[in-house]
C-alpha cells in the first residue's frame, strides 16, 4: 500500500497475471469486498478512475519477486489467505490494528494479567463487562492483552464491577499508575491504512507532481478531492512574502509617492 497508494481492497484484489515482474508494472482493476449473504466478492473498482496501471518502486518489486519465487498459481491473488483464497479486508484491517497496537512492557502485561484474573475470579465474562460498562466490544479484550492503556477511571470501573476492595485494589491501582507511563511500544499506535495512502500522496506532492498525477495514482476521479484530503496545504503564494518584504523594508529614498 505504501509503495502504490492503493486501498486495502484493491491490493487484495490484485492477481498475478496483473503483475509484470520485468517492468514492475501492476494493473489495478478490482477490489475485494464483503457482501452480506454472499461473502467475499472480487468486483470492479469504485469508478473507472480506479482502474489504473502503476509502476512500483524497486524495493516493492523485490518483494514481489521474492513472493513469486516461492511458487505461485496464475489465477491466485498476490496476497492470498492461508488457503490460497482472497483475504477479507476487515481481517487485514484488524491484523493491522493488532500490529500497530502497543504490546506493553512488563508492567503493562502484568496489569493485564491481573485484571483478567480478577474478572475470572468474579465469574464475569468479557461480553458482560462490555454490556455493564457500556464499552465497545473489543475494549476489554484489548485491555486484557496489554494492547490498550488503562486509565485510573477505567480501572476503578473494572474493580468496582469485580468487587475488589482493600489491599488488592490498592495494589492494582498502583500497577495502573506504573503502566500508564510512556512506553516505546506506543510508537506506532497512530499508524493506519489511511496513513499509508496519505504518506504516498505526500511523497508525490513533495516531489512536485500535480494533483492530477497524484489523483491518477490513488484512483481518484476528481483531483480536487485529492487536494482536499491527501495533499499537504502549502503556501498558496510564496512570492507574496518576498514582495511584502521588499516593500516594507525599503528605506525612505527607495519609496515612491503615488
Amino acid at each position: 500500500m505504501l509503495a502504490t497508494g492503493v486501498r486495502i481492497g484493491e491490493s487484495l484484489g490484485l492477481l498475478w497475471p496483473q503483475v509484470n515482474l520485468q517492468t514492475g508494472e501492476i494493473e489495478i482493476t478490482h477490489q475485494i469486498i464483503r457482501v452480506t449473504g454472499e461473502g467475499l466478492i472480487r468486483t470492479r473498482t469504485k469508478s473507472r478512475a480506479g482502474e489504473r496501471v502503476l509502476v512500483v518502486p524497486s524495493w516493492c518489486l523485490s518483494m514481489l519477486l521474492a513472493r513469486a519465487a516461492q511458487g505461485i498459481r496464475l489465477e491466485q491473488a498476490v496476497f492470498p489467505d492461508s488457503r490460497g483464497g482472497f483475504r477479507d479486508p476487515s481481517n487485514v484491517n484488524r491484523d493491522l490494528r493488532k500490529a500497530r497496537s502497543p504490546i506493553g512492557d512488563e508492567v503493562r502485561r502484568a496489569l493485564s494479567e491481573q485484571l483478567r484474573k480478577a474478572r475470572r475470579d468474579a465469574g464475569i465474562t468479557q461480553p458482560e463487562v462490555t454490556k455493564r460498562l457500556g464499552w465497545s466490544s473489543s475494549r476489554i479484550s484489548l485491555i486484557e492483552r496489554a494492547r490498550l492503556k488503562v486509565t485510573r477511571e477505567d480501572a476503578a470501573a473494572l474493580l468496582d464491577l469485580y468487587r475488589l476492595r482493600g489491599q488488592e485494589r490498592a495494589t492494582l491501582l498502583r500497577l495502573v499508575d506504573e503502566a500508564s507511563a510512556p512506553s516505546e511500544a506506543d510508537a506506532f499506535s497512530w499508524l493506519t491504512s489511511h496513513v499509508f495512502r496519505k504518506t504516498t500522496a505526500t511523497i508525490l506532492d513533495d516531489a512536485g507532481q500535480s494533483a492530477r498525477q497524484i489523483a491518477d495514482q490513488l484512483g481518484h476521479a476528481r483531483p480536487s478531492m485529492t487536494q482536499d484530503v491527501y495533499m499537504g496545504r502549502k503556501a498558496k503564494n510564496p512570492a507574496a512574502a518576498s514582495a511584502l518584504e521588499r516593500a516594507l523594508n525599503a528605506g525612505p529614498e527607495d519609496k515612491t509617492v503615488g
